[in-house]
């Protein structure tokens, strides 16, 4: 598969949508609007030589998820990539924005959809991380989410505003 080929599937794959919404009863679990690549903010922490695989770079997040009750956690994430890896080659801030929140929002569908009332909402954050890293790695490989960002890193900070019936982000 070329190179064309490749982000077109890798953005297929990410950028698959949950359309059902979230039917818990009770209280809802949600965060308003979705990320945009424009929230990934990535900077340079390991300089590419531009050639071969190598390089990286890092950017930092932090999501509200609410509850129609009010109740409100902040979800704090890094995403960490490589700049060229031996699988995709060089990737571009554009590329690695887009597939970022691609794979970001169908994530938080996946796992905000299927949290109950009864689910805190730091697990709910625990378990979008967990499946989130698995995605962005599945498109990027060697990409990472940590729980903590990288030092020097200022957060873009994303909150609701309101419920939403589309079950994710």
């Amino acid at each position: 598969m070329g190179a064309s080929g490749f982000w077109k599937a890798a953005v297929a794959l990410c950028g698959v949508a949950l359309s059902s919404a979230c039917a818990t009863g009770g209280s809802a679990t949600y965060v308003e609007g979705a990320l945009r690549p424009r929230h990934f903010v990535f900077h340079d922490v390991v300089k590419w030589n531009g050639k071969d695989s190598g390089g990286w770079r890092a950017a930092c997040l932090h999501v509200g998820i609410a509850r129609d009750t009010g109740e409100m956690f902040l979800c704090r994430f890094g995403v960490e990539m490589p700049i060229a890896n031996d699988d995709q080659g060089f990737i571009s801030t554009e590329q690695a924005r887009s597939l970022s929140a691609s794979c970001a929002n169908q994530a938080a569908r996946a796992t905000l959809s299927a949290a109950t009332p009864a689910t805190p909402i730091s697990v709910a954050c625990e378990e979008f991380r967990t499946f989130y890293e698995i995605t962005l790695n599945a498109a990027i490989k060697g990409a990472r989410v940590p729980k903590a960002c990288a030092s020097g890193i200022k957060p873009v900070v994303v909150t609701p505003t309101g419920p939403t019936t589309r079950g994710g982000l």
